[in-house]
């Protein structure tokens, strides 16, 4: 499978450690070069995000979030069925060959995601778990996180042409999954945590930088609006259904 690092030249230590984390499980991956926030004017920034009047977001993330979407792009372009997307703060908590073998296999068609990570990750258990060789995954409710996914090539031509202006942040999956774009599931099991130091650093200045809290909720609001009224019924009905198997669990 085709795997993917997202990092930044100026950002040297953490390349080391992904690349560090690669070869314990002799896994080859490319780096892809991405647009550093601190290289863009207002003016490009003001054109590369959906709505820049109302839109919140930074433009460190919208330049991250511009960083997994040309891996998407070279993905689509290389017409590749499958592919790991790896930040350069993660680290492997279990072994990824298994499973990146059996995706493999059968390579879904269908626009999917699969979070091999736990952080801050809701899922529905009451359901039937997909099973992915010796792994089981449950469909997600909410999601965040995109230091360790799989995507599958129809996902990621979907998201593209949502985030053609940059609408969200690139780990919104929750989100991506109300406007019918992909369905994402969460492993059962940690694959990919966060480096204690590195992952701790950029997930604490990714919160201070990402958004102010109650503008977030504002546009996140604005945005739900904008849903076709078929999704937000589909949205409704899985809302009851994640809360139902919550009380149950």
């Amino acid at each position: 499978m085709k795997i993917y690092i997202v990092n930044l030249p100026r950002f040297q230590e953490r390349r080391d450690n992904i690349l560090r984390e690669c070869a314990r499980f002799e896994l080859r991956a490319e780096i892809f070069p991405g647009v550093d926030g601190n290289d863009i004017t207002d003016a490009e920034f003001r054109k590369l995000i959906f709505e820049p009047d109302l839109n919140p977001i930074r433009k460190s993330v919208a330049c991250c979030t511009l960083h997994h979407l040309d891996i998407y792009r070279d993905m689509i372009k290389k017409d590749l069925p499958l592919a790991l997307i790896l930040e350069d703060d993660s680290v492997f908590s279990l072994d990824p060959r298994p499973l990146l073998d059996a995706l493999e296999q059968r390579p879904p068609d269908a626009p999917e995601v699969y979070l091999l990570t736990h952080r801050s990750n809701c899922y529905i258990a009451s359901g039937k778990p997909r099973r992915i060789g010796a792994f089981r995954f449950y469909r997600g409710w909410n999601g965040v996180g995109s230091h360790g996914y799989v995507i599958t090539r129809s996902a990621a031509v979907n998201i593209c042409g949502f985030q053609a202006p940059i609408r969200c942040v690139c780990d919104w999956w929750k989100y991506f999954q109300l406007y019918d774009l992909i369905r994402f599931y969460v492993c059962e099991k940690e694959i990919i945590g966060l480096h204690a130091e590195l992952g701790h650093s950029a997930a604490s200045n990714l919160e201070n930088d990402r958004f102010e809290r109650d503008k977030v909720k504002k546009y996140l609001r604005h945005l739900r609006k904008q849903m076709p009224f078929r999704l937000k019924i589909r949205y409704f009905f899985r809302k009851l259904r994640y809360w139902h198997a919550l009380r149950h669990q």
